[in-house]
């Protein structure tokens, strides 16, 4: 059976757009500890100034040569351009369209297959995924890793839409990069600002909550280095979709493998079973970048009777540990 990280490999929640240019010339969390759990506080603190150009150790600017496979493989993200209006299709209203490389370089004499490689961006004080446009067939995070020459370059043009309210927020770009014959990849971690003008931080963004010593947690706070966000319903008829956001914590100075979280869905004051959501299944699970939260949208079906009454939720950690929230449907 494959593995967690083989799954998250295989199944990148998005494809990348590529424009790709060929060139021939050299150019379970211990990791599965939570924030709160290293910190001492219930509530991780996610007030980080935008302008702060200070990274955390293992986080990269863009344009940083990153090692992979012992030196065999260099990778490096570029910083994100914006584009003009008009410029891509499909961009919703509030957002805008930006660009970014991709590139790794073959570092030894010999011909070999490019690593593996999926790459996540993240943006704002919660970590909230970027869209990724799909476009033209990716040559370094399709299923096919292409061969490279000695000392040659492959490059990938990348085309993600964020909401223009994340202007002068962080962006944190993941790459998991598997070589050729290897089981685990190589995290890399790159971070810069995104162009714009910073807005104001919104309340969720400006601290975590007090966070909760008691049993259950209120939906919205944060308990472990885990917060679970109110859950809204969409469409009609018997059957409603709900959704809500998971956000994960990582208070270490180490990668955390992913989000690593399943949630147990119940309905009403009986605690009827409405939903099991699992990493990878059911949500994009990729690496955390050290003392960075990721944050992962997630629906799930209910009946339209469960609208407007309680829901509770378990957090499940890989370890086996266990949050408990509780709010209301809608």
């Amino acid at each position: 059976m494959p593995t967690h990280k083989h799954l998250r490999r295989l199944l990148p929640a998005t494809l990348l757009a590529a424009s790709v240019l060929l060139t021939g010339c050299a150019t379970g969390h211990e990791a599965t500890e939570h924030a709160a759990q290293h910190t001492g506080s219930s509530s991780p603190s996610l007030h980080r100034d935008p302008a702060d150009t200070q990274l955390p150790r293992g986080i990269a600017p863009p344009g940083t040569q990153q090692a992979v496979g012992d030196g065999a493989w260099s990778v490096t993200v570029q910083r994100l351009e914006r584009l003009p209006a008009g410029t891509a299709a499909d961009v919703p209203a509030g957002s805008s369209a930006y660009r970014a490389r991709l590139t790794v370089t073959n570092r030894r004499p010999q011909i070999a297959t490019a690593p593996q490689i999926a790459v996540t961006w993240r943006y704002g004080q919660l970590g909230r995924q970027a869209t990724e446009l799909a476009g033209a067939a990716a040559a370094l995070t399709g299923d096919d890793p292409p061969l490279v020459r000695p000392n040659a370059t492959v490059r990938q043009d990348v085309r993600l839409v964020l909401p223009d309210r994340a202007q002068g927020q962080p962006v944190t770009v993941t790459v998991e990069a598997t070589p050729q014959g290897l089981a685990e990849p190589d995290l890399l971690f790159f971070e810069s600002a995104l162009p714009g003008r910073p807005a104001a931080a919104t309340a969720s963004q400006a601290d975590g909550s007090s966070g909760s010593r008691q049993d259950v947690t209120p939906l919205g706070q944060w308990k472990a280095g885990v917060r679970l966000s109110s859950v809204s319903v969409t469409g009609t008829g018997s059957v409603r979709t709900a959704r809500l956001e998971l956000s994960v914590a990582n208070g270490t100075g180490d990668p955390l493998p992913g989000l690593g979280t399943a949630l147990r869905v119940m309905t009403g004051e009986d605690l009827h079973p409405a939903a099991t959501i699992r990493p990878v299944y059911g949500y994009h699970d990729a690496a955390i970048a050290p003392h960075r939260t990721a944050t992962q949208t997630i629906a799930f079906r209910v009946p339209q009777s469960a609208v407007g009454e309680p829901v509770t939720i378990e957090a499940v950690d890989a370890d086996g540990s266990r949050v408990t929230f509780e709010g209301r449907i809608g």
